[in-house]
Parts: C-alpha cells; structure tokens; sequence
C-alpha cells in the first residue's frame, strides 16, 4: 500500500471510530455544552491520531530498525498524554463542559489507538 493511501484508510476508519463513539457517548453527555465538547475532542482526537499513525507507519512490521515500531508507538502514547494534560486547563478556559471533553477525548485516543496495529498489519 502506497503511504498517502494507507494514511487514508487510517483516517476513514479513525472517523467512523469516533463518530461511532459519539453516538453512544451522546447518550449519556446530552446538553448542548456537552455535545459541542464532543465535538472539539473529535477533530483534536482525529488529528492527533492522523499525525501518530503518521509517525508509526514507517517502522511497521518487516521494515525499519528492530525496536523501531515500539519506540515509535511509545512516542505517540506520550504525545496522546501530552495532548489530554494540555487539552485539560485549555478546555476549562474556553469553558467547555470538562467531564464531556476529557471523557471522550480519552475514549476517542483509545478507539483510535487499538486500531492502529490491526492497520499497521494489513499494510504489509
């Protein structure tokens, strides 16, 4: 697979991810305040997810340096931790419902994330 398709195929799976986890989390965050909390973790969870997938491809099994595609997964798991301690006073200032936003930005980061090695297999 060609890099910019794989990266494609990687968006659109992500997206249908985290609109599917958007449904269900809707059911229980259901103000107005909430939903658009949703929505701001969802394009950040998704850009930050194209841009790991991004940084991990190249070390995908059977290319790169032994140890690469760990370090390189390791590397994005700290970037999504750095996002989600960053994400949380930012989200307090734009007065964004708190518990809606850092709930599903983690739970957009976790979908997304156990996709990647089921993806990072099938580009081979």
């Amino acid at each position: 697979m060609k890099a910019t398709r794989a990266l494609g195929f990687f968006a659109g799976v992500s997206a249908a991810l985290i609109v599917t986890a958007t449904i269900i989390l809707r059911t229980y965050f259901r103000t107005v305040e909430q939903h658009n909390a949703m929505l701001v973790s969802a394009g950040l969870a998704f850009a930050v997810q194209l841009g790991s997938y991004a940084l991990l491809r190249p070390a995908r099994p059977g290319h790169g340096a032994p140890g690469e595609l760990l370090l390189r997964w390791g590397v994005g798991a700290v970037l999504r931790f750095f996002v989600l301690v960053l994400y949380a006073p930012l989200a307090r200032i734009f007065n964004l419902s708190l518990d809606a936003a850092l709930v599903s930005l983690v739970t957009f980061f976790f979908m997304t994330m156990m996709a990647e090695p089921l993806l990072l297999e099938y580009d081979r």
